[in-house]
């Protein structure tokens, strides 16, 4: 959903100029940034202002104050002529750039944040439908966050920095939370700036176990190499990928399982897992009989330690992405790098608003899952007036969540 009034927008505008006059500070700046194409999606409009180009940072920093814009973005690629149209600018190379998103993994918190709902009536359903059953008006979806899909995919982020660091020796990087949903990685070694899009196609195979059979990886059941948990790349993480299987069984903790293979076969899981927690034990599951749940676990744990990425992103030589520490018109957030110590401890929902508490603002909330900003929480509420910290009423307003009051 957008703005409910240009009154909101008018409001989030403001407090965004604020921003960028006086908090863009210690920020991320590109490599190269003449060479950059540039673009910005203004407030209240729905068509992207495009092919921008600037001498200097500096530059960049004068337009994002004079337009204070709703979203930023820049290019992966470098240019010739970056403010030139598509087919003139003359491509020179690009950063081999990753994003990862809520919207893409499967979290049991979605239903409880995730829904759709009647502009006119307010009534929610899960299901997407254009009108709504009750009262026939148009129904929008809402999307929320919360820290349980934002640990997903910082778990899925670490997995493909360590893709990146182990399996391609790939240390020249920058990590950003996306300001919403999720993070981008962008690579930024010389390695890759020239690959074409097959390259990139074959590191987005890699990285999400596209394609990996089991007798490559020496899993047939006469195989007497396979996987061991100390090996490099695949192999390794197979391995260590069905020890967390089977730890888990004992444990109890996985129904997925129970679905994928039986309660009988999760039993014999159980049953055999302190032998798999010094080494792998695979000639317990090399028997015939069990050859089809075998295939089973071991492309579950392939799908574990995948880096489960928006593989279209990684092969788009020309894509734009959100330019980094600036505002997300979705939230209000900060999409704001992260550096790699610092990455276990980052809480996006606390360290990456950046609107201050005040002005204090009131707002009529029609409608708001539970939410959490800065360690506060709030909701759930259904047609109430709220006065809230600035940073939370810009979170709600940019969602069309609420209105001013």
């Amino acid at each position: 959903m957008s703005f409910r009034t240009v009154t909101d927008a008018q409001l989030v505008q403001q407090l965004f100029r604020i921003f960028y006059e006086k908090g863009y500070v210690d920020v991320f700046q590109p490599f190269s940034v003449e060479r950059r194409e540039f673009g910005y999606m203004p407030f209240g409009q729905r068509v992207m202002v495009r092919h921008l180009s600037f001498r200097s940072f500096d530059e960049l920093r004068k337009m994002l104050v004079r337009e204070a814009p709703l979203h930023v973005y820049r290019s992966a690629a470098l240019y010739q002529y970056p403010q030139a149209p598509m087919e003139e600018k003359g491509w020179l190379g690009a950063e081999l750039i990753f994003d990862i998103d809520a919207d893409h993994l499967e979290t049991s918190c979605k239903p409880a944040h995730d829904y759709y709902v009647c502009l006119s009536c307010g009534q929610r359903g899960a299901e997407k439908t254009q009108r709504c059953g009750v009262c026939g008006g148009e129904m929008a979806e809402v999307k929320m966050v919360c820290d349980t899909c934002l640990e997903k995919t910082k778990q899925e982020l670490l997995k493909l920095i360590d893709f990146m660091e182990n399996d391609f020796g790939l240390g020249s990087f920058t990590v950003s939370f996306s300001g919403n949903r999720g993070y981008h990685l962008a690579v930024e070694a010389k390695e890759v700036l020239e690959l074409g899009r097959d390259a990139r196609q074959e590191i987005v195979d890699y990285v999400t176990g596209s394609h990996i059979g089991i007798e490559f990886h020496g899993l047939p059941p006469s195989s007497a190499y396979a996987p061991d948990y100390g090996d490099p790349g695949w192999r390794g993480r197979v391995a260590r990928g069905m020890r967390r299987i089977v730890l888990e069984a004992a444990a109890g903790e996985d129904e997925r399982l129970a679905r994928l293979l039986g309660h009988r076969q999760v039993e014999e899981l159980r049953s055999m897992s302190s032998l798999w927690r010094e080494r792998p034990r695979w000639e317990l599951l090399r028997q015939d009989r069990r050859s089809q749940q075998f295939e089973k676990l071991v492309s579950l744990s392939v799908d574990e330690a995948a880096s489960h990425i928006d593989t279209v992103v990684t092969t788009d030589v020309h894509r734009l992405l959100r330019l980094a520490d600036t505002l997300n018109g979705k939230t209000g957030l900060r999409a704001m790098v992260v550096s790699r110590d610092m990455l276990e401890e980052f809480n996006p929902l606390r360290d990456a608003v950046a609107l201050p508490e005040e002005p204090t603002l009131t707002v009529r909330v029609f409608h708001s899952p539970r939410f959490q900003l800065r360690e506060n929480v709030y909701g759930p509420w259904e047609n109430q007036a709220q006065r809230l910290p600035a940073y939370a009423a810009v979170y709600l307003l940019c969602k069309g969540l609420a209105t001013l009051a």
